[in-house]
């Protein structure tokens, strides 16, 4: 019905035009501020820096109580990454809670690697800062905000220094 004589009609083409107009129309949905979610993109790596940061806090603790490594520079590398969490928790957005709003699924997938608490050697602390390192490129990646792509960033440069620190220990 659409074509007469081996050509499409007027009516078909209008068609087409109106769903294509009212799909674009629905695709902007209130602009590039739209989010349908309590947690922005942004909001939502950086909730996942500091899990990581954490977890990073919690084993540094292992190692140095497990006496695993050089008990002066294990205790300079926590520093920092003490440091860095303070400043992650600072830029959440003004309106965000200190934790982290429960996962819709009913919690948060457990990381692969070893167990908070449980003592690495150097090595193992090694690996874990330069895998760190790798994951702040992708994460600096995803972020809109300039200033928290920066922060990111910063901290992966902190994390590669730490691999090459723990690498010469």
């Amino acid at each position: 019905m659409g074509q007469v004589n081996g050509c499409v009609s007027r009516r078909t083409v209008l068609g087409a035009a109106a769903a294509g107009a009212a799909v674009a129309g629905l695709a902007g949905c209130g602009g590039a501020e739209w989010y349908p979610a309590d947690v922005t993109p942004d909001e939502y790596v950086l909730r996942s820096v500091i899990r990581e940061k954490e977890r990073a806090v919690s084993l540094y603790e292992a190692a140095i109580a497990g006496g695993t490594g050089p008990a002066d520079l294990l205790e300079r590398l926590l520093e920092h990454h003490l440091t860095h969490v303070d400043a992650l928790v600072e830029s959440l957005p003004e309106d965000a809670s200190p934790t982290p709003p429960a996962d819709r699924a009913g919690g948060t997938p457990p990381e692969d690697g070893p167990a908070p608490g449980e003592a690495l050697d150097t090595a193992g602390l090694r690996l874990l800062e330069s895998a760190a390192t790798s994951a702040r490129l992708d994460q600096a990646a995803a972020v809109s905000d300039p200033g928290l792509a920066q922060l990111i960033s910063g901290i992966g440069a902190c994390e590669a220094g730490h691999a090459y620190l723990l690498a010469r220990a």
